[in-house]
């Protein structure tokens, strides 16, 4: 994170008073800036070479354990031997008495998430420029056998001279070095994990174009696409669900950018971009000019940034997954995290067919209570917030009324495909009383329309951003029942939202049937 060139800025476990201490012999440490989980980063001058640098010094837990100092070593060895402008150099390590320390490029300038946080979306052409440098950094990193893991805007630093840099390759790893990861640790950052993270499958050039497409879909759009209740339901929702097209999100950003980001976004890997390089290209053609990102203010306002691994007083949580040659092992860990987040003990891991069983004890029900139904409808309402003459309002009770043959219609519109240039019109079940929905069952006569399906603890939103990310999509549905999984979140009412038509220009619905427990 970018934090304020003070020592009053920080915060972590304490390594000691290292002020003005000099370090290998050659390194003067003179500011702390910035403190995390890991290690605090010193600004220091190298008396040898006499420049700046950043000293990212362990903690002394961390730095008196062996196996995690091999680790921390490899993490130098491994990210010098990158030489790329858009790269944060590696200079050096050392250990001096107690103290275990990697020496970095001080960079000054500010982080893409504290842009993102002060500014909101950036401008298209920042965006697509900051993209193609990453991109090409990747490339670089990737050509070499290093998978970054961890790409995030906290790990994107603008600097002062124009430059956009990738920082922290402290959880990269070489692929020549996997004896150094035999205890199956894997760490990523819940908003920007891909998916074969999640699931504790292998990881390749093709994860960070993952993150790299998230990064992108949230400098353009503002929002990170899956933001779940916690960090384990966030990393959870790109297995179950895809996202929010960019477009329906930010009025006026092209389509060919809209589909680099949801390509390189693609749930499965061999769907990405196949590397880093093709993924530049591809942005270059959208648009991108590799020169164009907004540098950071003038030094005399500048920041120094640093690495997310010691970020600021709120980091971004990262999440930690335990993989395994039996691959049942990684999602029960999660639930498991799920469960420590809901205050649920007690749950026990055993054989591999226990996992139904698992589940239902997290949501907090034996097996034998845990039954899914069908759950009490109070009001249905037609939900048109980008139009003024609203969408057969008077209707939405017949779909619910028990009677598939009755049926709520939206307007008829001459342009199916893009609901007559709206982002799309809905549908809101508000159900009696709060519940775990497991599924949404949507029986319309017509087929070929697309909808994303929304969910609220809570009265209905008047806005339809304030409704969040999906619960469920469905592409292309047939005539007949749909249904589609909610993934057992908590919801007092559920939002059927239609962004294609059937080809008669209307969405129709016979009956809307949710379940939960």
């Amino acid at each position: 994170m970018a934090v304020d060139d003070s020592p009053t800025s920080t915060s972590g476990p304490p390594v000691g008073d290292l002020t003005g201490r000099l370090l290998a012999g050659r390194y003067r440490l003179t500011v702390r800036i910035a403190s995390g989980g890991m290690a605090q980063v010193w600004e220091a001058t190298d008396e040898v070479l006499t420049r700046r640098v950043a000293v990212k010094v362990l903690h002394p837990h961390l730095a008196e354990d062996d196996s995690f100092v091999q680790r921390f070593r490899a993490e130098a060895v491994a990210a010098a031997r990158l030489a790329h402008p858009s790269i944060v150099s590696i200079y050096d390590t050392f250990r001096d008495g107690s103290v275990e320390a990697i020496v970095m490029e001080l960079v000054l300038g500010t982080t893409l998430r504290t842009r993102l946080d002060e500014h909101g979306a950036l401008a298209i052409p920042e965006v697509l420029a900051i993209g193609a440098q990453i991109a090409d950094a990747l490339a670089d990193a990737h050509r070499c056998g290093l998978v970054h893991r961890d790409v995030k805007p906290a790990n994107i630093l603008l600097s002062v001279d124009g430059r956009v840099l990738v920082a922290d390759f402290g959880i990269a790893k070489a692929a020549e070095s996997a004896d150094l990861t035999t205890d199956g640790l894997m760490v990523g950052t819940a908003k920007y994990v891909a998916p074969e993270q999640v699931e504790g499958k292998a990881v390749d050039g093709r994860t960070d174009i993952y993150a790299l497409g998230i990064v992108l879909y949230e400098s353009l759009c503002g929002r990170a696409p899956f933001v779940g209740e916690n960090d384990a339901a966030t990393a959870l929702m790109r297995l179950h669900a895809p996202p929010l097209r960019p477009r329906q999100m930010r009025a006026g950003i092209p389509r060919p950018v809209e589909d680099v980001v949801l390509k390189a976004m693609a749930r499965e890997p061999n769907q990405r971009y196949q590397d880093a390089v093709a993924l530049r290209t591809a942005l270059v053609a959208a648009g991108a000019d590799p020169a164009g990102a907004a540098p950071a203010p003038p030094v005399s306002e500048a920041r120094v940034a640093v690495g997310a691994d010691v970020g600021s007083e709120q980091p971004e949580p990262a999440l930690t997954f335990v993989q395994s040659e039996r691959s049942w092992l990684v999602p029960a860990v999660l639930v498991l995290i799920v469960a420590v987040a809901l205050g649920v003990a007690g749950v026990l891991l055993g054989r591999t067919d226990a996992g139904h069983r698992l589940i239902e004890t997290v949501r907090g029900q034996s097996p034998a209570a845990a039954k899914t139904q069908v759950l009490p409808i109070a009001e249905a309402r037609a939900f048109d917030p980008f139009g003024k003459d609203g969408e057969h309002d008077a209707q939405a009770h017949l779909a619910i009324d028990g009677d598939p043959n009755t049926s709520w219609t939206t307007e008829t519109y001459r342009d199916p495909a893009r609901v007559g240039g709206k982002p799309g019109v809905g549908l809101i079940v508000i159900l009696k009383g709060t519940s775990q929905l497991d599924s949404i069952v949507i029986h319309s006569p017509t087929s070929g329309w697309n909808a994303s399906i929304y969910t609220v603890d809570g009265a209905p939103p008047a806005t339809f951003e304030a409704w969040g990310t999906p619960a469920a999509q469905k592409a292309d549905a047939t005539a007949g029942d749909t249904q589609l999984d909610l993934g057992g979140r908590r919801g007092s009412a559920v939002l059927v939202w239609f962004t294609r038509l059937s080809a008669d220009g209307r969405a129709t619905v016979g009956e809307v049937r949710v379940a939960g427990r």
